[in-house]
């Protein structure tokens, strides 16, 4: 009983302190201006930060580390992928709001209901996915085919401005250290 409350505070504290860096770091991407010119480093750590958090293979990859690490069924991986994702995109909302101040004389109910349902989809699928790579190991090839695919989507464009150039190695680092973790789990289970 003890280690399934301690699994529970695990996910909270999972959900608001990973749900909080990516609802408020993802804001960062919307903001880089198209020329850098006197930005400071800090600032340039906010943005490169900012596009690698606003990136949907990271939103699914943190979705699935939740299920991986602290799920310990189907069911719960989809209520708390669902959760940790949700919560994320309405604080990306709230700061986003927050940081432009923009008001818009007509908010859209619609699009914004679609944005938290489709959230939560993939937070689900994210976290179950997750929880399902705790015995299939090549599951952790489905991050590493989304962010590949985006490089591929996006083209040589994002090559062109070194916030994106910064991302984008990060982003294969993270493929690679993936393929190099489910190899090495592989291994493992043999």
């Amino acid at each position: 009983m003890r280690c399934e409350t301690i699994k529970k505070k695990s996910i909270v504290i999972y959900i608001f302190t990973v749900g909080t860096i990516l609802g408020v770091l993802s804001i960062f991407s919307d903001i880089i201006p198209y020329q850098l010119k006197d930005e400071s480093i800090f600032e340039m750590i906010l943005f490169i930060l900012g596009g690698l958090m606003n990136n949907l293979a990271i939103w699914f990859l943190l979705s699935m580390i939740l299920g991986y690490k602290f799920c310990s069924s189907l069911k719960r991986s989809f209520i708390n992928g669902g959760y940790f994702a949700v919560y994320a995109i309405i604080l990306y909302f709230i700061f986003s709001y927050l940081m432009t101040m923009e008001v818009q004389p007509v908010f859209n109910w619609a699009v914004f209901l679609i944005w938290i349902v489709v959230s939560a989809v993939g937070g689900a699928i994210g976290s179950i996915v997750g929880f399902l790579a705790q015995r299939y190991n090549m599951l952790w090839g489905i991050p590493i085919a989304f962010i590949i695919f985006q490089l591929i989507r996006y083209g040589e464009r994002i090559w062109r401005q070194p916030i994106s150039i910064v991302t984008n190695i990060i982003l294969l680092t993270v493929a690679f250290c993936l393929l190099i973790f489910g190899i090495s789990k592989a291994h493992k289970r043999d």
